[in-house]
C-alpha cells in the first residue's frame, strides 16, 4: 500500500471493479487514486492478450486484487468476474470503474452522501451517477422528495448497492459491448429502483474527435476546424445490434425511449458518414449489427 493513504479514511463497505483492456501505465495511477479512498479495488483483464504483465503487476503491488481473463469477454462478463470477487469481502456497494477514468478524491464519499440523503427521503436509489462528466451535466429525470433522479448513466463511475445486484443480478453479459449500463439502468428502474444524481464529477472520454472532411476537404466553422466525435468502426457494430436487442426487450414498457433513441443512432451515423473519414467501415459494420440484431444474435461478434 502506497505510503501517502491514510487508512483510517478508507471505506471498507465499497469495493471498486475495474475494467481494463491492454491499458497503459494510467491504470496503475487511477488504482491507486481509488486505493485513497477505497480498501477494496478489484482489477479486471478482459483477455488483453501478453505484453501487459507488469502493469497488471503494478496494480497488484499497489493494492488491489487482479483477475486475469483468459479471452476477451466484453465489459459486461468483465465487470461480472468483478462483481463477484468484489463480494467475496463483505461490502455494500460497487463502483465501477474504466481503465481510463480518474475520479476525484472525494468522488465515492460524494456518491454515498446522495445515496443516504435518497433512503432517508424514502427513496430506494437502484444506482447512483454523478451529476456530471468532464464538465458537462448528465440526463435528469425530475425529482422526487427533493431528490435529483437521472436518466440513463455511464457504467464508469456508477455506483451500485449490493442490494440492487441481489434484486436484478448481473449485467446482461450478452449484450459484450455498449448498452450495458442503459439494459441496467431500465432493469432498475422498472424494479422500482431509480438512478440518484449526486453532487460529483469526474472526467472520462467519450468517442474521438476528428476533423470534419467532405470530398477531401475539411471543413471550417468560424475558421476553425470543424470536429466530429466518432467511435471506432467495430463499435457501430455493437451499437445498431445492442439498440435492437434492448429495444426488443423494453419496447414495451419504454416504447418511446427505443425508437428516439433508435432515430438518434441513425442521426448520429448520417452525420458522421458525411463528416468523417472511415464511412465504409463504418456503414459496414453498422449494418452487420443490424442484421444480427434482428436475428436475436448476442455475445461477441461472429467473424466474417
Amino acid at each position: 500500500m502506497p505510503p501517502e493513504i491514510e487508512p483510517s479514511k478508507r471505506l471498507n463497505h465499497v469495493a471498486a471493479v475495474v475494467t481494463a483492456y491492454r491499458p497503459t501505465s494510467h491504470l496503475v495511477r487511477n488504482v491507486t487514486s481509488l486505493l485513497r479512498q477505497l480498501t477494496t479495488v478489484v482489477v479486471v483483464d478482459d483477455g488483453g492478450g501478453p505484453g501487459f504483465d507488469q502493469i497488471f503487476e503494478d496494480a497488484a503491488k499497489a493494492g488491489a486484487m487482479v483477475l486475469r481473463l483468459e479471452e476477451n469477454s466484453g465489459i459486461a462478463s468483465a465487470l461480472n468476474a468483478g462483481i463477484d470477487l468484489a463480494r467475496t469481502t463483505p461490502v455494500d456497494y460497487i463502483i465501477t470503474v474504466d481503465q481510463d477514468s480518474l475520479l476525484t478524491a472525494e468522488y465515492v464519499h460524494r456518491l454515498l452522501e446522495a445515496a443516504k440523503s435518497a433512503e432517508a427521503a424514502g427513496i430506494t436509489p437502484g444506482l447512483v451517477s454523478p451529476a456530471r462528466i468532464h464538465g458537462n451535466p448528465v440526463k435528469k429525470a425530475g425529482s422526487k422528495s427533493g431528490i435529483q433522479l437521472g436518466r440513463e448513466p455511464i457504467q464508469s463511475g456508477l455506483l451500485i448497492p449490493v442490494s440492487t445486484l441481489d434484486a436484478i443480478g448481473n449485467f446482461w453479459d450478452g449484450l459484450f459491448i455498449d448498452l450495458v449500463d442503459t439494459e441496467y439502468y431500465f432493469r432498475a428502474l422498472d424494479a422500482g429502483l431509480p438512478t440518484v444524481l449526486a453532487d460529483a464529477e469526474f472526467d472520462h472520454s467519450l468517442g474521438t474527435l476528428v476533423d470534419a472532411n467532405i470530398l477531401g476537404r475539411d471543413i471550417k466553422l468560424q475558421d476553425r476546424p470543424l470536429k466530429v466525435r466518432i467511435a471506432a468502426s467495430w463499435r457501430y457494430y455493437y451499437i445498431f445490434r445492442n439498440r435492437i436487442l434492448v429495444g426488443r426487450r423494453y419496447a414495451k414498457v419504454h416504447p418511446g425511449w427505443v425508437a428516439g433513441s433508435l432515430l438518434l443512432d441513425m442521426r448520429h451515423l448520417l452525420f458522421v458518414t458525411v463528416l468523417a473519414p472511415g464511412r465504409a467501415a463504418r456503414l459496414r459494420s453498422a449494418l452487420r449489427g443490424t442484421i444480427d440484431g434482428i436475428r436475436g444474435r448476442s455475445g461477441r461478434a461472429h467473424r466474417g
